[in-house]
């Protein structure tokens, strides 16, 4: 349980990280805005992440794994529903997603 909290914070700052490094995402606050992104956002790679990777199988494997990657963007677009968070195009969504993936896989790393 701890170590779900801590990826938690862990991907609320890497939330911050990404809009000091992207322009075009900005979040309000650490606390509560990006944490509860980052709820938000993982709750959304549970639940609709892999119904829409189902769906869209197809799609994926005509297009060697493409459209993978542009479910995962939405995903993370997905985020701009909570007050205060705001991403700007596919661009930033993009970058802002590159980053916090680096940073959670460097905390998963961390956290083994």
């Amino acid at each position: 349980m701890v170590k779900y909290i801590i990826k938690l914070l862990v991907v609320a700052g890497a939330l911050l990280v990404a809009e000091h490094f992207v322009s075009g995402i900005t979040v309000d606050s650490f606390w509560p805005t990006a944490v509860l992104a980052a709820f938000i956002f993982g709750l959304l790679n549970v639940t609709v992440k892999p119904i829409l990777k189902i769906l869209a199988f197809p799609i994926t494997f005509i297009s060697l794994g493409f459209f993978g990657l542009l479910i995962n963007i939405l995903v993370f677009w997905l985020i701009t529903f909570v007050h205060g968070v705001t991403i700007d195009g596919f661009v930033p969504a993009m970058l802002g997603l590159i980053i916090v993936t680096i940073v959670s896989w460097v905390a998963d790393i961390i956290l083994k």
